[in-house]
């Protein structure tokens, strides 16, 4: 019977790119409104630049294991420094955030320290938005009666910040952010820490997240069955096979309701409900 079910947050129950599009965006018709500029050039430019600095960063091999992306590096404030990496990624992002706006203007030609420097301050404040998917509110009023966890990957500050900011905090009876725990998805550590703070055993939770190879593949390792949220930005991978793929948390009879799920989760209601 299942007793508890967890969620990824980005992409699963806020958005994650399209705000950072929308972020890249407004700064290049910010620099555009100085110089003349190919727009979506610049957008692109700079995801590539951002993504190619990262790589070669001091704490490149720490981000990937506790899964911090590039596009979060540009944002994110190492305020919570609960590994020795965060350190130094405090003190390397400032120039890496001003790079990535040099090598995506000087892809035009223009060279514009000050311009660069502003673009990384104008970013750091237009990507502070949390928006929650339109049906997260109904699904997870729905799932009253169920124990609910968070797991999700990334530096502590970043995520507890995404979680308020969404104004998603009070839902959760435990959060499992791995920058605080040091061990992130699909790695089995961060599933177990979720199951002990919630009390359950992991083969009475369900993991419903984006990304197969670190929602779903985790899920597994750990025994728990899975719903893979297909938001268009990870393609399905046939090595982790979820019990159930829905691109809308309420599109699918099987997650509607009370959470009534008729086919392999065997989930009819919260445990609370009467027979």
């Amino acid at each position: 019977m299942v007793q508890a079910v967890l969620f990824d947050l980005d992409e699963t129950l806020i958005l994650d790119h399209p705000v950072s599009l929308h972020a890249l965006q407004g700064c290049a018709f910010y620099a555009a409104s100085w110089y003349s500029l190919d727009i979506p050039r610049l957008v692109q430019a700079a995801e590539e630049a951002a993504v190619r600095l990262w790589r070669a960063g001091p704490a490149y091999s720490y981000t990937q294991r506790i899964g911090h992306s590039a596009g979060e590096g540009l944002w994110a404030r190492y305020t919570v420094q609960t590994h020795p990496a965060l350190k130094v990624l405090s003190e390397w992002a400032p120039d890496f955030r001003v790079a990535v706006w040099q090598e995506a203007l000087g892809e035009q030609r223009i060279r514009d320290q000050a311009l660069c420097e502003a673009l990384a301050h104008r970013y750091l404040s237009e990507r502070r938005l949390f928006p929650r998917y339109p049906e997260v509110d109904a699904l997870l009023e729905r799932l009253r009666g169920y124990k609910l966890g968070l797991v999700t990957n990334g530096v502590p500050d970043l995520q507890r910040e995404k979680l308020t900011g969404a104004s998603l905090q009070d839902w959760f009876q435990a959060v499992a952010v791995s920058g605080e725990l040091d061990v992130g998805k699909p790695e089995q550590g961060i599933f177990e820490h979720i199951c002990r703070e919630l009390n359950v055993e992991p083969s009475a939770c369900v993991m419903v997240g984006d990304n197969p190879e670190r929602d779903i593949a985790g899920a597994l390792r750990a025994g728990m069955r899975s719903v893979w949220v297909n938001r268009g930005f990870k393609p399905k991978d046939p090595r982790y096979q979820a019990d159930l793929e829905v691109s809308n948390l309420l599109e699918d009879a099987a997650l509607a309701g009370n959470f009534v799920i008729r086919s392999p989760l065997g989930l009819h209601g919260p445990p609370d409900d009467p027979p």
